[in-house]
């Protein structure tokens, strides 16, 4: 146990109030004695629940990061979180999730004076969740992502849950035996961890390693591996270690790190929800992040890897091919990261990746040979969305870089998936599903079964899809998602009418309806939006977030 001197959050000058004795008594009650109560106090939050299995292991995470504050003379208390899966169940409470948790973690904090905490969580919402938190509450911090599931194998490939969708479609038209599709019901989802591809939940792992809010390899550690138990356990040691110091998250999270986070999400082609958490990080870390420099940094970014969707390997595959810090190497040969950023190591950025080297050029390319010169996600602008949209641009076939087609116009997303299903959308078309943004849901429910609903259908290649909502990190094709401002809120995807002709061009970051700004402001004056159901939280909800470019956070926080 180190010599602890500084000051614990919740010391008084004055001890004889009631705030201090009366935590006394009931710290007693808790089975504590008096050097315990003297002990700083580490806060352990945790997704773990069983309906998610994503979180489902958690449990010996928590039970090895409590070992390790205890060794370091800290005084551990677990509490638990909220989580949701846009998997199981899903829908329009997925995402607002994320700020309630934020809030959760705050009080939590804030209420019972933690002195620091160690953060445990797997999942799309829940990892910028935690970072949202840390950078709120700014007490020395210590994330832990709960890793990912090992990819199965089923006749001689790889499977994952990304399969599920386009098998649908094959057994409705006879090409998939329901034997079969079974068969990859039992298997694409084998044991505990986040899905093994490139969705949101690896891309904000590997983003927060990238911070420097984890420690090194936790965003390519198995869900279920003894190293991620000692990691855990590690975790607790070092949150120790950054409150002996003095280390706190917006020492961590600064403009740099941030840029350093937006550079890696273009070499590793991720999620383009990292479009929306980002900001959001950012300005709960008090840092202004624009979008817009997204292009600024793909321009000079190299996309080097390409896992599923977008190609054929996955998290194990980068994690034995030198992990996230060897892509960082890779990138920094370029000199277009900050290595000079500080780490809950305690050490730099260029100190971490001092020795992490590519030991697969196949699954993380060179800086001469990558997959395109540029990053794997572009912010596309225009009348149809002239405060910004986004794209998957590493997930998106050449011929679909620049598209012209007809809209396709539904107000909701369920009514685009009938009419994918039933034949009604041809080569050519650009689905437009609007309604579907942060207050239009609400929610901004992700669009991942008319994306595979697209791809079942055979027109991955020829249709694109343009929303006000979200996209799984699954998603591929030429699907641009976020336009903003979104349709609730008056944008001018609201104006689109059927058989409008939308052009993309993501090469040149363009998306444009061919409509004459007479007619549009003529379309305007007779425009009235959609009218929501809402109660309850996600009426409030509604009431409070702000645009999906902004964040989609919470007005007020």
């Amino acid at each position: 146990m180190s010599d602890i001197k500084r000051k614990i959050n919740s010391d008084l000058d004055d001890r004889m109030t009631l705030d201090w004795q009366g935590t006394r008594a009931f710290f007693y009650g808790l089975g504590y004695n008096d050097a315990d109560i003297e002990k700083p106090r580490v806060g352990i939050m945790n997704t773990w629940n069983e309906i998610n299995p994503g979180h489902i292991h958690q449990r010996h995470l928590a039970d090895a990061v409590r070992e390790g504050i205890i060794e370091r003379g800290g005084l551990p208390f677990l509490f638990y979180g909220v989580n949701l899966c846009d998997c199981v169940g899903g829908g329009d409470y997925v995402l607002p999730s994320r700020d309630l948790l934020v809030n959760e973690i705050e009080l939590n904090a804030k209420a019972h004076h933690l002195d620091a905490m160690v953060l445990i969580g797997t999942c799309d919402k829940v990892v910028p969740a935690m970072l949202m938190a840390a950078g709120r509450v700014n007490i020395p911090t210590v994330i832990v992502t709960g890793g990912y599931m090992k990819t199965p194998v089923m006749d001689g490939e790889y499977v994952d849950f990304i399969d599920i969708g386009a098998s649908i479609s094959k057994v409705k038209e006879g090409t998939m035996t329901p034997e079969k599709f079974e068969e990859l019901i039992h298997t694409c989802a084998p044991c505990s961890g986040a899905c093994g591809m490139m969705g949101t939940a690896n891309t904000m792992s590997l983003l927060t390693e990238t911070i420097g809010m984890s420690l090194p390899g936790n965003a390519t550690m198995a869900a279920v591996s003894g190293e991620l138990i000692n990691l855990s356990r590690e975790a607790g040691r070092k949150v120790m270690e950054l409150w002996e110091k003095n280390i706190c998250p917006r020492d961590i999270m600064t403009e740099a790190a941030f840029r350093n986070a937006l550079t890696m999400d273009m070499a590793l082609g991720c999620s383009t929800n990292s479009m929306l958490h980002l900001p959001a990080i950012a300005h709960e870390a008090g840092v202004e992040l624009n979008v817009d420099i997204a292009n600024e940094i793909s321009a000079k970014t190299p996309n080097l890897c390409h896992l599923a969707p977008a190609g054929p390997t996955y998290m194990e595959d980068l994690n034995e091919a030198g992990g996230i810090y060897a892509v960082m190497n890779e990138i920094s040969k370029l000199g277009l990261l900050n290595l000079d950023c500080m780490t809950v190591t305690g050490k730099t950025v260029g100190e971490n990746i001092k020795n992490c080297f590519n030991k697969n050029p196949e699954v993380i390319r060179t800086v001469e040979n990558p997959y395109s010169v540029t990053g794997g996600i572009a912010v596309l602008r225009g009348n149809l969305a002239p405060d910004s949209c986004v794209v998957k641009r590493s997930a998106v076939v050449p011929e679909m870089l620049v598209h012209e087609g007809p809209a396709r116009v539904f107000d909701c997303e369920d009514d685009a998936i009938a009419a994918i299903k039933g034949g009604k959308i041809v080569a050519g078309d650009v689905v437009v599903i609007r309604y579907e943004g942060p207050k239009g849901g609400p929610g901004m429910r992700e669009m991942l079964n008319p994306t595979s609903a697209i791809a079942g259908m055979g027109l991955g290649s020829s249709v694109a899809l343009v929303t006000d909502g979200r996209f799984s990190g699954a998603s591929r094709g030429a699907s641009i998602g976020h336009v903003c401002p979104e349709a609730a809120a008056g944008g001018p995807i609201g104006l689109v009418q059927e058989g409008d002709i939308i052009a993309i061009d993501i090469n040149a970051n363009t998306i444009n309806m061919k409509v004459s700004d007479e007619e549009l402001e003529r379309r305007r004056a007779n425009w009235t939006p959609k009218k929501t159901e809402a109660t309850g939280y996600l009426k409030r909800y509604a009431q409070l977030v702000t645009s999906a470019d902004k964040g989609a956070v919470l007005m007020g926080n």
